[in-house]
């Protein structure tokens, strides 16, 4: 007979292993905390809550608990990664942002998942949404292992870190495993040095899910405890160990080893011995920021009755998972559609089946488009009301007209005129579509800026790719970053004056003269772009996903001789992000004055996105701090007299 492998559910893997040090820590000190520093260090949370599960028993409170712990944590400091209902290959790229958003911000960590949990041959592994696991063999392939985050945060080397599992509920594969022997819960762990352990529940005993409440019980007490201030981390668990044993009758007792030392508040408000001093420190504190859920209940009550489908966007964006969002989304498809449906332009139909699939009037789309196609005696660029408003003479840029500086960067001379900038078929943030007009002409690097080029002036590379080679895109730069790049390049006093593009000249030199949806033509492919091929546009055919940056000029250059100005990686511009381009400038400057002065404009797409978000008039946005290995940037320039 053979011996099957003990499997031991995951029923109390609701643990918070805080303080993984990095490696060369680990065993060599403490990490000292108190609340000075608990109040001022960057705090990067990722939480993630399955419970809608496809193959096995649904879970009614996990969705709960993830929103309102991420809600809390926001409230409390942390910049918030959060996912629901989520499928294996969500789950990893979740994790791989967590990780990298940690290593740049560093800081405190903290991990937080509910959901079903199992554990196998000593591992443990969450259970993703998709998940059917019938062979205890099939779990390496099917779920997550609880490594793949662990090593993430000790690669991120930010020497503090917070993991919460709450995934204290029954096997759901263990019927159709045929196990034996099997008493479930956890064995207890030994903290290893310079971390906390805490467990929903004893060692091999079961916690609760909760019954007809919106938390499990163990989260809904500690969502209470660690918002209140002034608690340390022991104090925090032995308030939620007590209200989880009265709760339960003691039949469930939170479970804790540790081996820390020094303190750790998740809130903190300091207090001064006389009022003189209590004034100093009140003056210095941050205002208290409000919670998410009241946040978004005071954008909502501000956009529910707007007839604009800009500002449902931007509260999508703002408040993607929130208790509106699916309000908004049923809110925004219909203004879309009655825009659409009035306007008989096929192209917008598609534009709409595209973003709305399956959508409450897209069988009415699919009728009209039908209709509208059988019906067209011109094609939709004849009938593109860009194209009332005189546009530039494409033209080549001579040899004369490219010039090389000291690093290597070839810039490209774009002639002055006038351009139609937006789009009447894009999205809100695209119009309304003006005329800007540049009075002088510019110079605008030929290509993206390199790896190599970056090393050059800044004597480092901080970019992802380092594979793909010198003469690839730099990306993992903010827009901060790249300041400090122009700087040095300016200090050089090589002859020209360096900026990043305005918005307006990125897309003038970008369309090069045209009005098609890229500056070759109205479809974009794999084959044209390094953009996820899997979903090209127009007529383009489907290709691959390379899935990270190429070599700069891999692909036709657009008419005035600029490469890549569509896909690779998406480039950084001067501008702050306004919802419309209502009251922008239209001298071709940048917008520095209306709109969300915490947000940059970036352009272009990348390798990441599908081929519609690399159209030339398409607009995205993100905090200057942000490093992303989707992002790079292109010089502008002018010559000094």
């Amino acid at each position: 007979m053979i011996e099957r492998p003990t499997i031991r559910l995951s029923l109390c893997l609701t643990a918070a292993i805080l303080l993984i040090a990095a490696p060369a820590f680990t065993q060599t000190r403490q990490l000292e905390r108190d609340k000075a520093a608990s109040r001022s260090e960057n705090r990067t949370a990722l939480i993630i809550g399955n419970g809608n599960y496809k193959n096995v028993s649904p879970l009614g409170n996990p969705v709960n608990d993830a929103n309102d712990m991420a809600n809390a944590l926001e409230g409390l400091g942390f910049e918030v990664i959060r996912g629901t209902d989520t499928d294996r290959i969500q789950m990893m790229k979740l994790i791989r942002k967590f990780g990298e958003e940690l290593a740049r911000r560093k800081g405190v960590g903290l991990f937080f998942y509910a959901g079903h949990g199992i554990e196998v041959k000593g591992e443990n592994y969450l259970i993703p949404v998709d998940a059917d696991i019938t062979r205890e063999v099939e779990t390496e392939y099917f779920a997550i292992e609880m490594n793949m985050v662990l090593k993430n945060m000790e690669d991120a080397a930010n020497g503090f870190n917070i993991v919460l599992l709450d995934a204290c509920r029954n096997n759901p594969f263990s019927r159709g495993w045929n196990r034996s022997g099997d008493t479930g819960g956890l064995a207890n762990v030994n903290a290893p040095t310079g971390t906390f352990i805490a467990y929903a529940a004893a060692p091999g005993a079961v916690a609760s899910d909760g019954v007809g409440g919106r938390n499990g019980i163990f989260t809904g007490a500690l969502l209470k405890q660690i918002e209140r201030p002034n608690l340390q981390l022991e104090d925090v668990f032995k308030l939620t160990r007590e209200e989880v044993m009265s709760a339960t009758g003691n039949k469930q007792v939170p479970w804790t080893s540790s081996s820390l030392t020094g303190d750790f508040f998740f809130n903190v408000e300091l207090r001064a011995e006389t009022p003189a001093e209590q004034a100093a420190v009140d003056a210095d504190l941050p205002v208290a920021p409000k919670s998410k859920a009241e946040q978004e209940r005071e954008a909502w009550g501000l956009v529910k009755d707007s007839g604009d489908p800009g500002d449902l966007r931007l509260f999508l964006q703002e408040f993607p998972n929130g208790a509106s969002s699916r309000a908004a989304t049923i809110r925004l498809e219909e203004l879309i559609w009655q825009r659409v449906k009035a306007s008989g332009d096929a192209r917008q139909v598609k534009e709409y089946l595209e973003e709305f699939p399956t959508g409450a009037n897209s069988g009415a789309a699919r009728i009209r488009l039908r209709q509208l196609e059988a019906a067209l005696a011109v094609t939709p660029a004849e009938k593109s009301v860009e194209k009332t408003v005189p546009v530039p003479v494409p033209v080549s840029a001579p040899a004369e007209r490219v010039k090389k500086n000291a690093v290597g960067m070839e810039l490209v001379y774009v002639p002055p005129g006038d351009f139609v900038m937006g789009s009447n078929t894009g999205r809100a943030d695209e119009k309304p579509v003006r005329t800007v007009s540049f009075k002088e002409g510019f110079w605008m690097g030929r290509y993206e800026v390199t790896q190599g080029q970056w090393q050059a002036v800044m004597g480092n590379n901080p970019s992802k790719f380092k594979d793909c080679g010198a003469e690839c895109p730099v990306e993992m730069v903010s827009w901060d970053d790249i300041q400090q790049f122009i700087e040095k390049l300016n200090a050089a006093r090589d002859g020209f004056e360096y900026s990043l593009p305005t918005e307006a000249q990125w897309e003038y030199a970008a369309r090069a003269g045209t009005t098609s949806t890229f500056a070759n033509g109205d479809s974009l492919g794999s084959a044209d772009a390094n953009v996820d091929g899997r979903y090209p546009h127009g007529s383009a055919p489907k290709g691959p996903w390379v899935r990270e940056t190429v070599k700069i000029g891999s692909f036709k250059p657009n008419a005035w001789g600029l490469y890549d100005m569509h896909g690779n990686v998406a480039e950084w511009v001067q501008d702050i992000y306004s919802s419309s381009y209502e009251g922008l400038p239209t001298d071709g400057s940048a917008n520095v004055s209306i709109g969300y002065a915490k947000y940059r404009v970036d352009r272009g797409g990348s390798w990441m996105t599908f081929a519609r978000a690399a159209r030339s008039s398409e607009r995205g946005r993100n905090l200057p701090a942000t490093r992303s290995v989707t992002t790079g940037f292109r010089i502008a320039a002018t010559l000094k007299q």
